[in-house]
């Protein structure tokens, strides 16, 4: 079982940034990775303009121009697969087909309990890697079929949940 953050907890985190405004974004992506549900809520919204004497308007705006912050919800955990040019002619879009395939959803879908989701993104600039996937902050290489088999059974165990 999951549960929040404390209001402790989230201002350790701001304070990490020692409470400098120009770091909102860099905050805001760490209160999001450390929120079980994997999304800003408003309160964790008033508690960063607050704490960083800035409006909430500030933060909403960031939350809203940022397509990795998110006001809503998310899966526990988000495949992000590179979906461009490059990526898109070589082994990573097989990635995003056994991703659809192995959980039952297609990209921007949730699986029903919430636990996965897999989002097509623009370039990470990392061709060096493919294939691979981003779950936050951590990317894991040498994702074939067998790979993504093992990545799922792991997060499903719990293996990463102190990493990630």
């Amino acid at each position: 079982m999951t549960t929040t953050l404390t209001e402790s907890q989230k201002l350790s985190i701001i304070d990490k940034y020692d409470r400098n405004p120009e770091q909102v974004l860099n905050m805001l992506l760490d209160l999001q990775y450390a929120s079980p549900e994997n999304y800003i809520d408003q309160q964790t919204a008033k508690l960063v303009a607050r704490a960083i004497g800035v409006t909430e308007t500030r933060v909403y705006e960031q939350i809203s121009f940022y397509a990795l912050l998110h006001e809503t919800p998310q899966a526990r955990y988000t495949f992000l697969v590179c979906d461009s040019t490059p990526c898109h002619f070589s082994d990573e879009h097989k990635v995003a087909d056994t991703l659809a395939q192995k959980l039952g959803i297609v990209a921007g879908e949730q699986t029903p309990d919430k636990l996965f989701s897999y989002e097509l993104t623009p370039c990470y600039g990392m061709c060096d890697k493919i294939p691979f996937v981003k779950i936050k902050n951590q990317v894991f290489e040498n994702m074939t079929d067998e790979g993504l088999d093992n990545l799922i059974s792991d997060l499903k165990a719990g293996k990463y949940e102190s990493t990630l």
